[in-house]
């Protein structure tokens, strides 16, 4: 069986598969300093409760925007799986994608692995929303190369800025609200987040639809919302085609079955 890993800025992801097959997944903080030892303690019980043992991984493929955090999953599998990792971002994969941005080394882990999924999944034109730590917006055209996209704040961190910039105002959790009207400070707070926040991803999308009908010629752009929080804001945007919380682990282990099985083990 295989193991997938999509370690993100805020949790990690650990997904066991059998081909593209999900079997079960579990959700843990992401703290970059967290040794092999903690990561095997936790993936062992989960293993345990879920039938199986450390014994079951033939295979792992690993997804990270947190360096020291890979570099304590790649000791993981090192010394307990006795083999290396797949690793998205590094030359053992070659995900044959068509990048058309200025610096296509500096696109993230998961973001590469997003636009790999999503393409094969719903076709292009599209665009791929990624609700996590950051919100980012992905731009693939017909033909599946990846034009470029926008980068916003995600929706926690502008609820933690709130919260430390200014002296009397709490930190508030992120839920929908039906209303815009708050009449108590959290409400208004609550409020203001959750509905400027359905307002700047409806307008981003708005405008990337523009701009490439502007230079492809009018075009029915596919919608795909990704991440932990995209359920809960889908409801009132306004462009949404589909929601896939598991995006980006679920074409981890697409793209293990179509391209590192095919093109042979880092070792």
């Amino acid at each position: 069986m295989l193991l997938a890993i999509d370690s993100g800025n805020t949790n990690v992801v650990f997904g066991l598969y059998e081909g593209k097959r999900k079997i079960s997944q579990w959700r843990l903080k992401n703290e970059p300093q967290r040794p092999a030892d903690e990561y095997i303690a936790f993936l062992s019980q989960w293993l345990s409760l879920s039938g199986y043992s450390l014994e079951t991984i033939q295979d792992v493929i690993i997804s990270s925007v947190v360096p020291e955090a890979l570099f304590h999953l790649k000791h993981m599998v090192d010394r307990y799986f006795k083999s290396q990792p797949f690793v998205i971002g590094e030359p053992s994969i070659n995900l044959n994608l068509t990048i058309k941005i200025d610096q296509p080394e500096s696109l993230g882990a998961d973001r590469l692995v997003d636009i790999y999924g999503a393409y094969r999944r719903y076709g292009g034109p599209l665009i791929i929303i990624d609700f996590g730590t950051a919100t980012t917006f992905e731009l693939i055209d017909k033909d599946g190369s990846y034009l470029g996209g926008a980068i916003a704040p995600g929706v926690n961190l502008s609820l933690i800025a709130l919260y430390e910039a200014a002296a009397k105002l709490p930190l508030v959790s992120f839920g929908h609200i039906d209303h815009v009207i708050g009449t108590t400070t959290v409400e208004a707070m609550q409020a203001g987040v959750y509905w400027g926040y359905v307002g700047m991803v409806d307008g981003l999308v708005s405008k990337t639809i523009v701009e490439y009908n502007k230079s492809h010629g009018p075009s029915e752009i596919k919608i795909v919302a990704t991440g932990g929080l995209s359920s809960l804001s889908a409801r009132d945007l306004s462009f949404i085609y589909e929601v896939n919380e598991d995006l980006t682990l679920d074409s981890l282990a697409e793209i293990y079955v179509e391209v590192c099985k095919k093109s042979g083990h880092p070792n």
